[in-house]
């Protein structure tokens, strides 16, 4: 297992998607024990020497990140798979935050020294 530099609580709280340093979101249950949910692996993303931030959507539907290549990377969660992934910055998108009211906005930030909002 590798090293795990960003890490969110779910919602619900029921959750915690951890940000691993070898390209994956791994989720793990945050009640009783933290035990690895190995059916819920979200890839695709390179993220390799960034702790690029991970978030989930206020309703559950969605996962999202960015990525050392400034894409803005959005997975289903009940599928794990890709949903949708676009460039977001010109340099690493270190951060990505769902809005915590309009839930169709998603807030980053990169190294290009840039926030954006998307609708």
């Amino acid at each position: 297992m590798h090293s795990m530099p960003a890490v969110t609580l779910s919602p619900n709280g029921k959750w915690l998607a951890c940000q691993s340093m070898d390209n994956q979101i791994l989720i793990f249950g945050a009640q009783n024990r933290f035990r690895l949910n190995k059916k819920k692996i979200f890839k695709g993303h390179m993220v390799a020497g960034y702790a690029c931030q991970v978030d989930f959507s206020p309703d559950m539907s969605y996962v999202i990140s960015g990525d050392g290549n400034g894409k803005l990377n959005i997975w289903d969660w009940k599928t794990t798979k890709l949903y949708s992934r676009f460039k977001a910055h010109d340099k690493v998108c270190i951060g990505a935050v769902w809005h915590p009211h309009e839930t169709s906005k998603v807030i980053t930030c990169g190294w290009d020294g840039l926030i954006k909002l998307w609708d």
